[in-house]
C-alpha cells in the first residue's frame, strides 16, 4: 500500500502597526491556515480510507488463511497505527479550525482599525465614476499635487495661475474662468477633508468642471502634514493633538485669499469644505474673515467647546450631512464627562457638535431661531449609493436678516463618503452662489 503524504506549512508573520498591513498579513495568514485546515482533512479522509483498507485485507486474509496469525497481527497493528494518525490529524485539524476563527476576528478588527485610525481620509476613489453619465472610470493625471490640480483646472478649461506663500513656500492652484468679471466674479475656496488633498478633492468634487458654465473662482490649497503624513486642517485656536503639527490655518488660508485679491479683483468669497475641511470652513466663518459671504460644509461641524466663535458676524451656512455617517456622526460626538473626573476639572469632554447644533448655533448668531420641528422644503435624489430621493433640505423661513439663509440638508441612509454626482454639484452651487 502506497501513501502520499501532503506538506502544509504554517509561516507566521508579525503584524506591522499600519492598518492596512495588519489586514494583509492577518489575511495571508488566514488563507494559509484555510489552506492548511483543507489539507488536514484530505489527510484525514485518506487516512480513513486507508484503515477501512486494511481492515478488509485482514478479514480477507482470516478468510482465506485461518492459521496465518502473524500476518494477522501485522494488518491489526497497521490499522492501530492508522487510527492513532488519523486522531491527530483531527486534533491537529480541529486545532487550525480554531486559528481560523480567531484570525477571521483579527481580520475585521484590523479592517475597523484601518478605517477608525484614519477617519477623515478623503475617499474620493471609492466610486467607479465621480459625474452622473460618464461611462469611463476616472483616471487621475500622473505629477505632484499641485500638478495634478493644474492639470484638472485646465482640462476642465479654466485658467489656472499659482500663488506662492512665503511662510510654508509651497504652491496653490487658482482658476479662474475664461470670461471674469472684475469686482463680480466670486471666489469658492474649496477645502479637502483628513488625508486628502486639492488633486484628490478636484476628483471626488470636480467643482472646477463649472467654473466656466456658473462664472466663478476656484481656491483650491492642500492643508500641511501630520507626523504620519496626512494633509490635514487645524481648525482650533489650540495646538492640534495626534501628532498634529498646530500649524496657524487661519492665517494661512486669510494669506492665500490675500493674494488671490492682490491677483484678481474677486466679488464674495464663499468656503466649501469636505469632512476635516467642513471643520475648517466652519472656524473660517467664526474668524471673520473679510468678504466672506457663506459657508457650506459636507460631513464636517465644529467642537463643541465654542468660545472660539464667540462674537462671529453672520454668515449664511449650509450643512450636509449623512445620518449613517459614522465617522463624523449626524448627531455628534455625545461623549459625557466621567462623573468623577469631572470633579477635578479633567473628566473626557464631547469632543464635536451635531449637524443640527450648527444650524442651530448659526441661526442664534444671526439672530434668528432654528424651528424645532422643521418640515422638508424640498427632497433630493442626490447620494447614488442610497435608493430614491435621501435628502431632505430644512431651513429657516423666517426671521433672519436679509440675505442670510441656514440650511440643514439630511441625506437619510448616506455614509461619510456619498456617491454624488452633477446633481449634487449644480445642486451645491446654486445655493452658494445665491448667497449674495
Amino acid at each position: 500500500m502506497t501513501i502520499f503524504f501532503i506538506a502544509c506549512s504554517k509561516p507566521t508573520s508579525t503584524l506591522g502597526q499600519m492598518p492596512t498591513l495588519e489586514s494583509h498579513l492577518v489575511g495571508n495568514r488566514l488563507s494559509q491556515a484555510s489552506i492548511a485546515a483543507k489539507c488536514m482533512r484530505y489527510i484525514a479522509a485518506t487516512s480513513a480510507l486507508c484503515i477501512l483498507f486494511a481492515a478488509l485485507l485482514a478479514c480477507t486474509a482470516a478468510d482465506e488463511d485461518p492459521s496465518s496469525d502473524e500476518r494477522l497481527l501485522e494488518l491489526e497493528a497497521t490499522v492501530q497505527a492508522l487510527q492513532e494518525s488519523l486522531q491527530a490529524v483531527q486534533s491537529e485539524n480541529a486545532e487550525l479550525n480554531r486559528e481560523i476563527a480567531t484570525l477571521q476576528q483579527k481580520l475585521e478588527d484590523a479592517e475597523s482599525k484601518s478605517e477608525s485610525d484614519f477617519p477623515d481620509k478623503e475617499q474620493w476613489s471609492k466610486s467607479d465614476e465621480w459625474s452622473e453619465g460618464k461611462g469611463d472610470k476616472l483616471t487621475l493625471p500622473e505629477g505632484t499635487t499641485v500638478e495634478r490640480t493644474a492639470i484638472l483646472a485646465e482640462d476642465a478649461g479654466g485658467v489656472v495661475h499659482y500663488i506662492e506663500h512665503p511662510g510654508r513656500r509651497d504652491r496653490t492652484v487658482l482658476v479662474t474662468p475664461q470670461e471674469f468679471i472684475d469686482g463680480e466674479t466670486p471666489l469658492i475656496v474649496s477645502l479637502h477633508g483628513y488625508g486628502g488633498n486639492s488633486a484628490d478633492h478636484s476628483a471626488y468634487f470636480p467643482l472646477q468642471e463649472r467654473i466656466n458654465t456658473h462664472g466663478f473662482a476656484l481656491l483650491l490649497p492642500t492643508g500641511s502634514l501630520d507626523a504620519q503624513g496626512n494633509p490635514f486642517w487645524n481648525p482650533t485656536d489650540h495646538c492640534c493633538d495626534g501628532g498634529k503639527s498646530g500649524e496657524d490655518d487661519v492665517a494661512y488660508l486669510t494669506d492665500l485669499v490675500t493674494q488671490a485679491m492682490l491677483l484678481k479683483d474677486f466679488g464674495h468669497i464663499y468656503f466649501f469644505g469636505y469632512s476635516n475641511g467642513g471643520f475648517m470652513a466652519h472656524h473660517m466663518a467664526c474668524k471673520r474673515l473679510p468678504g466672506l459671504r457663506a459657508v457650506a460644509s459636507l460631513a464636517g461641524t465644529s467642537y463643541v467647546e465654542d468660545s472660539s466663535c464667540d462674537g462671529a458676524s453672520p454668515v449664511s451656512v449650509l450643512q450636509i450631512h449623512g445620518t449613517a455617517d459614522e465617522v463624523i456622526r449626524f448627531d455628534g460626538d455625545a461623549a459625557e464627562p466621567d462623573a468623577q473626573d469631572s470633579e477635578k476639572g479633567d473628566g473626557k469632554r464631547a469632543f464635536y457638535a451635531s449637524a443640527t447644533d450648527m444650524v442651530t448655533r448659526w441661526s442664534q448668531r444671526a439672530g434668528c431661531s432654528w424651528p424645532e420641528n422643521p418640515e422638508p422644503y424640498a427632497i433630493l435624489d442626490l447620494d447614488r449609493y442610497t435608493q430614491g430621493s435621501e435628502t431632505q433640505t430644512f431651513r429657516v423661513d423666517s426671521g433672519c436678516p436679509d440675505g442670510i439663509s441656514i440650511e440643514l440638508w439630511t441625506g437619510k441612509g448616506s455614509n461619510h463618503s456619498p456617491g454624488y454626482g452633477d446633481t449634487f454639484l449644480d445642486e451645491l452651487l446654486t445655493w452658494i452662489l445665491s448667497q449674495k
